[in-house]
């Protein structure tokens, strides 16, 4: 006769079974969506420290509550919204922020879907611009290799100055389409890591 012990390890690796088989599967991916890029978070400084279009510097402790913000990954959104806000909270403290403009290309492995401008007409000094439309792609088939691509750029009367690149991924894409809502994706380790983070949705189409 088997002891009780080994009864109650049987009874219980019994139940973590079923409970393993219970739990609901993850929702099967649809093999089309519409993709839009709503708005992104630029950090208030240059990567020197210096301002977009002044000839000061942004303060170290905004800059650094910033990168604080930026590690802490377990609320995406959360994070995302609290650097806007110190990013705008910046740019108003006597800081000169960007005009940002730009485009982004989605592509399915080499090849593009077409390119968008990132831009909205009368839009100036801000950190937390949006876009017009918002830039949409739609009936693009969500398979590995499908990536968006774009770059910003401040637009200044005599000389533009290059805001950085920003790569959007599959992963990244499905975890908008889960999210079901205006998903922030963090781009900070990115190029010169002056795009902090870009508002994309992701919908089934």
């Amino acid at each position: 006769m088997a002891s009780r012990p080994l009864l109650g390890a049987a009874s219980l690796c019994g139940l973590a079974l079923v409970c393993a088989a219970c739990k609901p599967a993850a929702e099967p991916l649809p093999a089309r969506v519409r993709i839009s890029i709503d708005g992104a978070v630029i950090s208030p400084a240059k990567a020197d420290g210096s301002q977009w279009d002044g000839m000061g510097v942004v303060a170290p402790g905004a800059l650094t509550a910033i990168g604080g913000l930026l590690r802490t990954t377990e609320h995406p959104a959360a994070a995302a919204a609290s650097v806007a806000g110190f990013a705008a909270e910046a740019a108003g403290a006597g800081t000169e922020p960007p005009e940002p403009f730009g485009s982004a290309e989605l592509f399915v492995g080499a090849r593009s879907l077409g390119r968008r401008a990132l831009d909205r007409s009368g839009q100036r000094d801000t950190c937390t611009p949006g876009w017009n439309g918002p830039p949409t792609w739609r009936g693009v088939p969500l398979t590995p290799d499908v990536h968006v691509s774009g770059e910003l750029i401040d637009r200044d009367l005599v000389s533009d100055d290059f805001i950085g690149r920003f790569a959007i991924h599959h992963g990244h894409l499905v975890a908008a389409l889960r999210a079901r809502t205006v998903y922030p994706v963090a781009v900070d380790d990115q190029a010169a890591g002056q795009v902090l983070f870009v508002w994309i949705e992701v919908w089934p189409d």
